[in-house]
């Protein structure tokens, strides 16, 4: 996205250039015809904002140009990644704050289903290989 943001900044620049461009010459062209209307030399100027000097004022300020606009968007994209990992974050715990909230919801309708069967073998519990061992029914 970046990529295209640049190549749509330098065509629209260049075609500033190239109105700019179009319109000094026309200018140049008007001002050649009215002076050899009037025969007068002091009618042929050039132009100081659209002349040889703004190409090259222009040239001057197209490389930082250029700079500011290639460091405005690595920032922009860093600002993005941060942003979506943010974003992606903050879901995941939405997630698991929703179902721990319905996994507490839920157990009481559940436990009590569970709790109505009995338990289908006795478990033995004992210390040590001397003793007898002691048979509990699971009570849950």
């Amino acid at each position: 996205m970046a990529v295209n943001q640049k190549l749509a900044l330098f065509a629209l620049l260049g075609l500033c250039i190239l109105c700019d461009l179009a319109l000094c010459q026309q200018q140049q062209q008007q001002q050649q015809q009215a002076s050899n209307n009037s025969d007068s030399d002091s009618d042929l100027t050039e132009s100081r904002t659209f002349g040889h000097h703004f190409m090259r004022r222009i040239s001057f300020a197209l490389i930082p140009g250029a700079f500011v606009v290639g460091v405005i968007t690595t920032l922009l994209a860093a600002l993005t990644v941060v942003s979506i990992k943010g974003l992606g974050v903050g879901v995941i715990l939405l997630v698991l704050a929703i179902g721990q909230m319905l996994s507490r919801a839920l157990p009481v309708q559940a436990a009590a289903a569970y709790s109505a069967v009995p338990a289908p073998v006795p478990v033995v519990y004992s210390h040590s290989h001397t003793q007898q061992p002691v048979w509990l029914e699971k009570e849950w």
